[in-house]
């Protein structure tokens, strides 16, 4: 069946979209002890104001992202899909252009701007620089481990195009019922080859897209429902940061983190969907954020490695916890604003070149 997508729900997803990302470039920005962060990961600094104030943000509040993402994703490639041969092919075409191709000129393009600086002096010390410079014999490796780490989200996309009439006939003839084992995949935080909670939350899309008799989307401002998801997602998130500075390294306390994590995943989602239909809905028209939702797809490929190259000079010789902070808050804004510049020369001197770089973005 064919439906045309409401105004109204496709500039909801664009903002969030746009919310989305400006999250993931400050969960990348964490600069204490431990910068790759998982769901049990502990601030090394204990009880430190600073390192929490961060981990608050970057492993807490805003990780609703990635999974906002993939359901939005998996929404947005079954809606008005056709489980057919020719309907299947169609969408792998788009998604070649609009995935694979940016995929390999950002892997490239990544792995060798930072075997360029590995031929300097300055940075040839710094652990992105050491992990992700090109190695002649191991080229392969850059295009399943890119420079670019933040790609590897288009990877999976990838993966679940492929597996898209899988997806759809597992959705749909079950009646939703696989995404209880999809579920409990994403609950454990599986993953070899497939990443089971990406696959979970994309198939949550799919559902919406498959069985949703509503294309409207909205659940009618309804403001104490926004505000109770909005109160919860921020108080779980406070407990997930102080079990985090206090709660030491036992079993039970790592259970109790993932647990914390996951659940925050669901609630952050349900709670910035409700709380666009009050505040966010009101700056989608405003030129800022039209230039912002233009080139969002530079921000994504570009600000890693760019984000861990600026904060590990910053902090090779040592920081204070002001430091920390600063760059902390100013940082991925900087690095925001870098990334839309760039893109927006590009776009205007190299407008073709531009539709390759970002999928026709």
């Amino acid at each position: 069946m064919n439906t045309k997508m409401s105004k109204y729900l496709s500039r909801k997803i664009k903002f969030i979209t746009v919310f989305a990302m400006t999250a993931v470039v400050f969960i990348h920005s964490y600069n204490f002890s431990d910068s790759f962060l998982s769901p049990d990961t502990r601030i090394a600094e204990g009880f430190n104001g600073a390192a929490m104030f961060e981990y608050f943000f970057s492993n807490s509040l805003l990780r609703f992202a990635v999974p906002m993402f993939f359901a939005l994703s998996g929404f947005l490639f079954f809606f008005n899909y056709q489980n057919t041969l020719k309907g299947y092919l169609k969408k792998l075409k788009k998604r070649a252009y609009s995935l694979l191709l940016p995929y390999v000129i950002w892997v490239v393009l990544s792995g060798a701007f930072l075997t360029l600086l590995a031929q300097v002096p300055f940075f040839q010390g710094l652990d992105i620089v050491k992990e992700k410079a090109f190695a002649p014999t191991q080229f392969y490796y850059y295009f399943l481990s890119p420079a670019s780490f933040p790609l590897w989200f288009v990877q999976q996309l990838m993966i679940f195009v492929i597996l898209a009439p899988l997806i759809y006939v597992l959705v749909k003839y079950t009646r939703g019922i696989i995404l209880v084992p999809l579920g409990a995949l994403w609950a454990i935080d599986f993953c070899y080859i497939i990443n089971f909670s990406g696959l979970f939350a994309f198939s949550v899309g799919a559902a919406f897209a498959i069985f949703a008799k509503s294309r409207k989307f909205t659940w009618h401002d309804n403001r104490m429902l926004t505000v109770v998801f909005s109160l919860i997602w921020i108080g779980i998130s406070l407990a997930h940061t102080f079990i985090a500075a206090l709660g030491g390294k036992d079993t039970y306390i790592t259970v109790i983190m993932y647990a914390l994590y996951k659940l925050n995943e669901v609630i952050g989602v349900i709670a910035m969907w409700l709380i666009f239909d009050h505040i966010a809905k009101r700056i989608t028209d405003k030129k800022g954020f039209i230039i912002a939702a233009t080139h969002l797809f530079f921000v994504y490929a570009m600000h890693e490695p760019l984000l861990h190259l600026c904060f590990q000079t910053a902090l090779k010789q040592g920081a204070s916890i002001p430091a920390h902070i600063a760059l902390f808050i100013c940082l991925p804004i900087s690095v925001g604003a870098v990334c839309i510049g760039v893109s927006m020369a590009f776009r205007k001197n190299f407008r073709k070149a531009h539709k390759l770089f970002t999928g026709g973005r």
